[in-house]
């Protein structure tokens, strides 16, 4: 998560772990762009930062000029020590089930079933399907005895 503070730093912290893994920072002469308007993009292609910085007016310039330079700034991810900060989760070698607490074999058993489960849609509306069409002939037959027997009648 990017955290943009107050004082115009701009934070990147782990959620897993809740702490701050590196502070980007403007040069002295650029401020970020405030917090409730911040001003980036993270570009996940190319693994980087892109940051609005607004440079400082001293007191008689802001009367001078009211257009505030702005400045892109680039920070490169693999720049910095963030693979680390980012530990992939280990691969642990599979157990068998019957070495697996109950709840972790319901879970596989859940994620098994929940894959399946478009597959089993089908399967289900096709039986649902014959299901329909053999009611609705045996309905048919029925009108059909139904009549017959009505015919025989009337005769």
């Amino acid at each position: 998560v990017l955290i943009f503070s107050w004082d115009g730093t701009v934070s990147l912290m782990n959620t897993d772990t809740s702490q701050t893994v590196y502070c980007f920072c403007t040069p002295p002469s650029h401020a970020v762009a405030p917090p409730w308007q911040p001003v980036f993009t993270v570009d996940s292609v190319n693994c980087c930062l892109l940051l609005r910085g607004d440079e400082h007016q001293q007191a008689d310039e802001f009367v001078q000029r009211k257009a505030t330079q702005s400045t892109i700034f680039l920070f490169d991810f693999n720049s910095y020590p963030l693979k680390e900060a980012f530990p992939k989760k280990p691969d642990f070698p599979l157990k068998p089930l019957q070495e697996l607490q109950w709840t972790e074999r319901c879970n596989i058993f859940l994620h098994d079933r929940f894959h399946l489960l478009p597959e089993r849609h089908q399967v289900l509306l096709e039986m649902e399907e014959q299901e329909y069409w053999d009611g609705l002939q045996a309905q048919a037959a029925a009108m059909d005895n139904e009549r017959d027997k009505v015919k025989g009648e009337k005769k």
